[in-house]
């Protein structure tokens, strides 16, 4: 039974190498964002705070489901910017399956991932539950351009720890995601799926 955790810094291409991963392994993809946006449809939030309660809760949300998949015997994919506050919880399940786990960690240039997440919000091409701060959904006459600053990407990214997670319990792959396009992918997969191989050797 295998644990593949791709995490890393926003707009690094998470998911989009997921989907791919998924297809060579044929392992099922959960991803927190999903599970937001879902709680953002359904529920909404009046203020930022609600909005971060929608986050601590995708976050449980997701630890949940992966465990009911893995207690099944069933390998899988998990997607998510981990914060520091979300390790315990993370290698608490590695622990609890004694599964081969690999972190796939997308890092680069902070710089750069704040640039295309700018410009991702701004071509909403993403829920937009994700860019509003204080209020969703809009209200009518609401302006739905918002651009986080620097800072803001800053603090709520960066300084969470979610630039440079660290799991006992697994092993770790660290991609330089700051031009997705460089990466090759089937070299990529052949590392994890190596990676899986030897975690228990």
């Amino acid at each position: 039974m295998e644990l593949i955790v791709i995490a890393g810094m926003p707009a690094s291409g998470k998911s989009t190498y997921a989907k791919k991963l998924s297809r060579a392994v044929g392992y099922p993809i959960i991803e927190k964002d999903n599970i937001k946006e879902e709680l953002f449809d359904t529920i909404g939030f009046n203020c930022y705070a609600e909005k971060r309660r929608h986050d601590v809760a995708a976050t449980a949300v997701l630890l949940r489901v992966a465990d009911d998949i893995l207690s099944c015997g069933q390998s899988l994919i998990m997607v998510n910017n981990f914060r520091d506050d979300a390790k315990d919880a993370l290698e608490k399940l590695i622990g609890k399956y004694d599964c081969r786990c690999v972190i796939v960690f997308f890092g680069g240039d902070s710089d750069v991932f704040y640039r295309r997440y700018v410009e991702r919000d701004n071509a909403h091409a993403r829920h937009r539950g994700h860019a509003l701060q204080d209020h969703y959904p809009p209200w009518p006459g609401d302006n739905l351009e918002y651009e986080m600053t620097r800072e803001e990407f800053r603090e709520k990214f960066e300084m969470l720890g979610m630039d440079k997670l660290q799991i006992e319990g697994g092993a770790r792959i660290t991609v330089d995601a700051t031009d997705p396009a460089s990466i090759d992918v089937e070299e990529l997969n052949e590392r994890i799926i190596r990676a899986l191989r030897e975690t228990k050797e």
